[in-house]
């Protein structure tokens, strides 16, 4: 595919706090052409409740040349970045499907770097480490990544109990899991900004959040078992803290529920097989950054 430029400059970078019109169309658009494509759930909100939201917008002089154009300037794509405090942020970029395989994402690299600048951090945002997630193990995103010597930091496959799967067996009314206070940490690839809540069963606790208002699944993360729990005991008492949070979900009207589990985590992966949960996606977590 050839394309075409105009002067030394591939890209330009319009800060904001909040995106416009014209990139909410992008960023929507995108969205949709993406979960066609099997790389991930539309995002409703790409801000953030826990800190500062910098949006930089993408002009490109940059063309596919089945795609019309007139060799202007035109919006490309949309870079969010949401911090998350100490000094940690996440970055989401968004290219337009139209302006895709053409070098957008890696001019803005080039322009923006992979290293904190000085007291200005990453881009002007102060931040000195982002984390930023490759919903689906987005091939053009691996590639950028190894470009750009990014790494990976982990891989975290995403399991779906559709809604027509009844709850598992061993939710009994009563036994849904106790709420023990509302967790706000590991917000780099939460999608939006409902509210997470730890929940506590004997042999454990987990995160649940609630069904989105665009109807998004609900979730569960953060699956761990009670101190102490015997290495044979593992597998069962993870089935049941993850049947409690189902349980408790239902009990809020979810109808699909997704788990989230790191891929070597193989003690969980193997507790939510029998529970009916199907392999969804994969996601890749890049660090952006200071290494340790």
């Amino acid at each position: 595919m050839t394309t075409s430029a105009l002067g030394a400059d591939l890209v330009r970078l319009r800060r904001t706090t909040a995106p416009s019109a014209a990139a909410r169309d992008l960023l929507d658009r995108a969205a949709r052409y993406d979960a066609e494509m099997g790389f991930g759930p539309p995002r409703p909100d790409r801000g953030g409740s826990s800190g500062a939201t910098t949006v930089i917008e993408i002009d490109t002089c940059l063309h596919r040349h089945d795609v019309d154009h007139d060799d202007a300037y035109v919006l490309a794509g949309v870079l969010t970045i949401r911090d998350l405090g100490d000094g940690t942020g996440a970055a989401d970029l968004v290219v337009d499907p139209r302006r895709r395989a053409i070098g957008v994402a890696t001019a803005v690299g080039e322009e923006l770097g992979t290293r904190a600048r000085g007291e200005g951090g990453w881009a002007g945002t102060g931040l000195r480490t982002l984390h930023a997630v490759a919903h689906g193990s987005h091939p053009a995103a691996e590639r950028l990544a190894r470009r750009s010597g990014v790494a990976t930091a982990a891989i975290r496959h995403h399991l779906v109990l559709p809604a027509g799967e009844a709850t598992p067996e061993g939710a009994v009314p009563g036994r849904a899991g106790e709420p023990t206070g509302p967790h706000t940490g590991d917000r780099a690839d939460r999608a939006d900004d409902r509210d997470v809540v730890r929940i506590g069963v004997a042999e454990g606790t987990a995160r649940v959040r609630a069904p989105g208002p665009d109807g998004g699944p609900a979730e569960i993360t953060g699956v761990t078992v009670a101190t102490g729990t015997p290495p044979e005991a593992l597998r069962p008492a993870l089935g049941a803290v993850v049947t409690a949070a189902v349980a408790r979900l239902r009990e809020q009207g979810a109808g699909d529920i997704e788990a989230v589990a790191d891929h070597d985590d193989e003690p969980l992966l193997e507790a939510l097989r029998p529970l009916l949960f199907e392999h969804d996606r994969s996601d890749l977590v890049f660090h952006i950054g200071p290494v340790g």
